[in-house]
């Protein structure tokens, strides 16, 4: 998906993305196992254009430069999708990288948001168990 410069463009982006993920956070909460091919199609390819696949074997290279390519407005989603996902299957490496896109976004951004240090602690007790 491009993003183009036109009114709202943007803010329809985030709140679409926002409705994918409150749909994974449903199922997560709930403990209902999460169809992978539901994250790679609905989430990752949908949403930044690279299956989930693509997106695991991402060098940190080559993730520096995949996020110099989005917006600022796409990192936090990311992060969040990443977390998702890592609580979902348990894997301690995308937790990590989602903890690192929270801190980029932050950092980037110049702003944060009280719920990010609520999910950042959340995979912190994630990655530490």
């Amino acid at each position: 998906m491009g993003i183009r410069y036109e009114k709202d463009t943007i803010l329809n982006w985030i709140n679409e993305m926002g409705k994918f993920l409150r749909l994974i956070v449903d199922k997560y909460e709930a403990f209902e196992p999460l169809d992978q091919q539901v994250l790679d199609k609905d989430g990752y390819k949908h949403f930044f254009g690279k299956s989930r696949e693509d997106f695991h074997n991402l060098s940190d290279t080559e993730l520096n430069l995949f996020l110099s390519t989005l917006e600022p407005e796409q990192i936090r989603p990311l992060a969040q999708l990443y977390m998702y996902d890592g609580l979902q299957s348990q894997d301690k490496a995308l937790l990590t990288t989602a903890k690192f896109l929270f801190n980029f976004h932050m950092q980037q951004s110049g702003s944060f948001a009280f719920e990010d240090f609520t999910l950042l602690d959340k995979i912190d007790k994630a990655l530490s168990e």
